[in-house]
């Protein structure tokens, strides 16, 4: 799976975004959506099912501010679609986060065909397809404007906010038999630095805060040798 993440920064508010409000809450309910879809991915092996199947990508992002590559999608939503393979079309799912941090409708468009969007409201589940157009996963903006997602046909972990702003604040992560997980994330535009706590682990990320590019290792470290020798 891929995670892209997008740096709101108001000095270069452009399109859509160029005027009025600054959409602070939505990117930090955004911000904090992205990886508890993340943590969704993980915790039930989705990656690694698209991967065994040659389905192609799951991919993770939010919206941009500043329209870069002319991504001037609005207003402020966030996407986990799955890339296909060998460009055959995907589908692409637009969930619209509120002012008040939560979900509000899902629309869906599919890329290189000619079909029309479809929109998902609160309480309506949108089932991701593979391009052999078997399900591979399901979303579901709950009536609340929290998020159900999981693997298709079976029950789905539940993404709820962890505070009174929606998901600005935070998300706790729940999924069936499984201890729940409370993610927040922090994004800190002058240091150039990005935090995400998943209960008690925290994951820093930096990047340059002009260009956005990451400078943190995108490699696990190799371990290092044991000191213990088997001799003696």
């Amino acid at each position: 799976m891929v995670l892209r993440f997008e740096h709101a920064d108001p000095a270069r508010r452009a399109g859509d975004y160029a005027t009025g409000p600054f959409p602070t809450v939505q990117r930090a309910a955004a911000n904090v959506l992205e990886f508890a879809q993340r943590e969704v991915v993980r915790e039930l092996g989705l990656g690694e099912e698209v991967e065994r199947r040659d389905l192609g990508r799951i991919q993770i992002m939010g919206f941009d501010t500043n329209a870069p590559h002319d991504h001037t999608d609005s207003p402020p939503h966030m996407h986990m679609h799955l890339r296909w393979p060998r460009n055959a079309g995907t589908q692409i799912g637009h969930y619209y986060i509120g002012a008040d941090g939560l979900l509000s409708h899902n629309l869906v468009g599919i890329k290189a065909m000619r079909a029309p969007q479809r929109r998902f409201g609160r309480g309506e589940a949108f089932t991701t397809i593979g391009a052999d157009g078997a399900p591979v996963y399901t979303h579901r903006i709950t009536a609340e404007g929290w998020l159900d997602l999981g693997r298709a046909g079976q029950p789905p972990c539940l993404i709820r906010p962890a505070g009174a702003d929606g998901f600005a604040g935070g998300a706790t992560v729940a999924c069936p038999g499984r201890p729940a997980r409370r993610i927040v994330v922090t994004d800190d535009l002058a240091r150039g630095l990005l935090t995400v706590d998943t209960n008690a682990v925290r994951e820093t990320f930096r990047y340059d805060p002009d260009t956005g590019r990451l400078l943190s290792p995108t490699e696990v470290p190799a371990p290092a040798p044991s000191v213990f020798t088997g001799e003696g």
